[in-house]
């Protein structure tokens, strides 16, 4: 931040010294500097009313038309200033002699063209650092979100997860029971689900939800009796809302990680996904042992980065810890 502050100093010391070179006749450089004190807010005001507020406010975010409006109305409001700033050096410095006058103020089409050259300058140069940084935190956004995905495919893909359901998989096949073949067929659409797809940006609400039902059938078999869960989806067209990937199985993964660690009381989850207006939000909550709450879980880290990653700062994400319940609700805009 500071280096910046100094760079634009050292930027706006060369063009008072370029004003005053320009201004200056007849060695009186008394007089240059004094105009070119007068001139410099006005360059100054209109350069970073272009750079730091007309470019992001409207061409950023594409209304070019009131962009150039808004340019040119403060092109004509700097040429009205510099005529009036020129009348006022007719008449006290030139004592109302044209002749008189700094040549650089007798011609106002020229004078304004170095002005605003001066100014469009430092709107190019001062666009490409901006483009520069915003590329730098793109670059860096990309590796985070890399380190991210690497987390979350390791958090889901956890030893216990497969020991459990391979336990599951062997006592079924002992019994030669029917469940067995479905677990199976199960458990390989979920781990090529979380294969595939855990790269995407964003991916069906339909096929998340679906994979969820597959994560739940496969980890019931862990819980038994002791799960009980609570869905509400009101929806009207998940096939073509978008989500970040394994959103859902995250949470759910969060619910029964530090929710039923322990083996005898009953695992109660609440879930709900609701299209509200041109916001989609999703609820969790589930109980759990007091010793056993971890709010800075792995699996929620991951959940943050991507939403940060993919919204930057147009969702919101909120934990709630009430009476040995935990709850987290996440609003993202619709897409």
């Amino acid at each position: 931040m500071k280096q910046k502050y100094f760079y634009h100093i050292i930027f706006w010391l060369l063009s008072f010294v370029l004003c005053s070179f320009l201004l200056s006749y007849d060695n009186n450089w008394l007089e240059a500097l004094l105009l070119g004190l007068i001139y410099m807010p006005i360059i100054i005001a209109a350069a970073y009313l272009i750079s730091d507020y007309l470019i992001p406010t409207f061409l950023l975010k594409g209304k070019k038309l009131r962009f150039i409006l808004y340019v040119v109305y403060l092109i004509i409001s700097a040429i009205f200033l510099t005529i009036l700033i020129n009348t006022v050096v007719l008449i006290v410095i030139a004592d109302y002699q044209f002749k008189m006058m700094p040549p650089a103020t007798r011609d106002i089409a020229i004078l304004n063209t170095v002005l605003f050259l001066i100014v469009f300058l430092f709107v190019a140069i001062s666009s490409i650092e901006k483009w520069r940084k915003t590329e730098n935190e793109k670059n860096e956004a990309l590796k985070n979100m890399a380190e991210a995905e690497l987390r979350f495919l390791k958090s889901q893909l956890n030893p216990h997860f497969l020991f459990n359901t391979m336990n599951n998989l062997y006592a079924l096949s002992l019994k030669k029971s029917d469940k067995a073949p479905e677990l199976i067929l199960r458990l390989s659409t979920l781990l090529e689900y979380i294969l595939e797809n855990s790269k995407n940006d964003l991916i069906s609400l339909s096929d998340e939800i679906n994979t969820l039902e597959d994560y739940i059938y496969v980890e019931s078999f862990r819980f038994g009796d002791r799960l009980i869960i609570e869905k509400t989806i009101q929806v009207q067209s998940p096939k073509f809302i978008k989500v970040p990937p394994l959103i859902l199985i995250t949470l759910m993964e969060n619910c029964f990680k530090h929710g039923g660690k322990n083996n005898t009381e009953k695992l109660s989850v609440i879930y709900s996904i609701h299209e509200t207006d041109d916001k989609l939000k999703i609820f969790f909550s589930n109980n759990f042992i007091q010793s056993e709450h971890n709010p800075k879980a792995i699996g929620l880290k991951n959940i943050e980065s991507q939403l940060d990653y993919i919204y930057k700062e147009n969702y919101d994400l909120k934990k709630t810890v009430e009476e040995k319940t935990f709850k987290i609700e996440i609003t993202i805009p619709l897409k």
